[in-house]
């Protein structure tokens, strides 16, 4: 027995009167240290307890979240999609500095399409193959700017799809407005046999000016099958008046989205339209790869689009030769076929 327990078990009264004192002091610090130890060890205990709890009730809340998604993520997620590494980077050509590097960015899907079936025709318009078989769509963007247009030649030429611009907001006023042809082109298409989409020159500098862009768009478009995407293309107008040149990027974005997500809510594809240089350093398509994407880049000869990522829609020249149209038009290709897309949008109500 150590000589602390010797005085444990001393007897106060056998001690001279100045000890006394001091070991009773000692067994008031033991006993508190005891109640100290057992008070923590039941608080940590019960702490531990409720911990487990929670985590039990959030794995619980997970599994059942991911049971409920199941037949959504089913239904959704039927592309396999491929992603950047952590360190690829892509090389592009710019304008002012030439040969610029870019580092990827590592959760927005790959372009997976492949270009050796990417074929550029006699007739200077591109066609995609898988084998022997061209599964892609032919199309052109038009305005007010193209004049008369006579559909039934068009469709005759090989046209599959026409984007119809449904209206501008001016880049200094501010206001929208309805192009002047719009009714009449899409109209004249349709009856043709053509697919139709629509496009809205946004010059949005807040979101609810988004919002007010597409539940306009939407009202112009209500009594029409609109078959492809509707479309935000927001352009940077190169004008010192403009209302748009202090825009920041968050806020463009957001303006984007909000475009975006208001079009998808009205049953229709929501798309954003943009050029390469746009795409990688102003918009965020981290966050905006969730919308499909309209890609502008012209090419002479036959030379595939730089864009990396995923991509539903080229327009690859804006001198195409349409019969029908007087003068040059744009001239796109649709590598994904919308119309399957609105069916399974729209099964049961046409």
């Amino acid at each position: 027995m150590n000589e602390l327990n010797k005085i444990d078990h001393v007897n106060d009264t056998d001690l001279p009167q100045s000890e006394q004192k001091s070991h009773s002091a000692k067994k008031k610090k033991a006993a508190t240290a005891r109640r100290i130890f057992v008070i923590g060890s039941i608080l940590l205990f019960i702490l531990l307890f409720a911990a487990v709890i929670i985590l039990n009730g959030k794995i619980s809340s997970l599994s059942k979240r991911l049971n409920d998604s199941e037949e959504y993520i089913a239904a959704v997620n039927t592309h396999i999609y491929e992603y950047a590494s952590t360190d690829d980077v892509f090389l592009f050509e710019d304008s002012t500095y030439g040969e610029v590097w870019l580092p990827a960015f590592e959760n927005v899907p790959l372009n997976t399409l492949d270009y050796d079936g990417l074929a550029l025709e006699d007739n200077n318009r591109y066609v995609y193959y898988e084998g022997d078989k061209p599964v892609s769509k032919t199309g052109i963007d038009v305005s007010y700017h193209q004049g008369d247009i006579d559909w039934q030649r068009v469709a005759a030429d090989g046209i599959d799809f026409v984007m119809v611009r449904i209206g501008y907001r001016g880049y200094e006023s501010g206001v929208m407005n309805v192009d002047e042809r719009a009714d009449e082109y899409i109209s004249g298409a349709l009856e043709a046999g053509l697919d139709v989409g629509a496009y809205f020159y946004s010059q949005a500098i807040t979101e609810a000016e988004a919002v007010e862009e597409a539940v306009f768009v939407c009202e112009l478009l209500k009594n029409y099958k609109i078959t492809y995407p509707v479309v935000f293309d927001w352009e940077i107008p190169g004008d010192e008046n403009a209302r748009t040149n202090d825009v920041s990027t968050e806020t463009l974005n957001k303006c984007a989205a909000a475009f975006c997500s208001k079009i998808s809510e009205s049953g229709y594809t929501p798309m954003i339209y943009s050029g390469l240089k746009m795409a990688l350093c102003k918009f965020d398509m981290r966050s905006l790869c969730v919308f499909d994407f309209w890609y502008v880049e012209y090419k002479d000869g036959h030379n595939p689009p730089l864009y990396p990522y995923e991509l539903q829609m080229w327009q690859y020249a804006s001198d195409g030769s349409v019969d029908g149209i007087d003068g040059n038009v744009d001239m796109n290709i649709c590598f994904t076929d919308y119309n399957i897309i609105y069916e399974a949008l729209h099964n049961g109500e046409n």
